[in-house]
């Protein structure tokens, strides 16, 4: 990741997220011992949280990976637009885990309704930025001269 794109809110969702990620682990190692879950469910829980949170951690190292860009169109705030989405989304995951998570240690059911709810947040994050991105890149084509 470039030294640019680390800002002082940058690091702060980073650590957030990061934060969130180690007690969303404690949380489920806890609920796993203290209402007797199977280690393997828990484990699974635990490992594809973690391997999608790489996987965007990753991705957000090499944002023009996101729409194929070549790294030259992949500039300034295209590239900017690219990388707070993935860190948003990155967030509104982590959160949306969270959430129910906490509930479930202190003894709340979520309703059914609530993970439609993480899942169109991230839908509106995405569709958001990659319609700003798109216009970027449209702009940009037409300010080059091209039909």
């Amino acid at each position: 990741m470039k030294k640019e794109d680390l800002t002082v809110p940058a690091i702060f969702a980073e650590a957030i997220g990061m934060i969130l990620g180690i007690v969303y682990i404690g949380l489920q190692i806890y609920y796993g011992i203290v209402y007797k879950v199977a280690p393997y469910k828990f484990i699974c829980n635990i490992a594809g949280v973690v391997l999608i949170y790489v996987g965007l951690s990753l991705v957000s190292c090499q944002p023009e990976k996101i729409n194929r860009l070549p790294k030259e169109v992949c500039v300034g705030k295209v590239r900017k637009y690219s990388i707070r989405m993935i860190r948003l989304v990155k967030l509104v995951f982590i959160i949306g885990l969270m959430v129910p998570c906490v509930g479930d240690v202190i003894g709340i059911e979520l309703k059914d309704a609530y993970s439609l709810l993480v899942i169109a947040a991230i839908l509106v994050i995405t569709v958001f930025y990659e319609y700003r991105i798109i216009q970027l890149l449209r702009n940009d084509h037409h300010d080059q001269g091209q039909p």
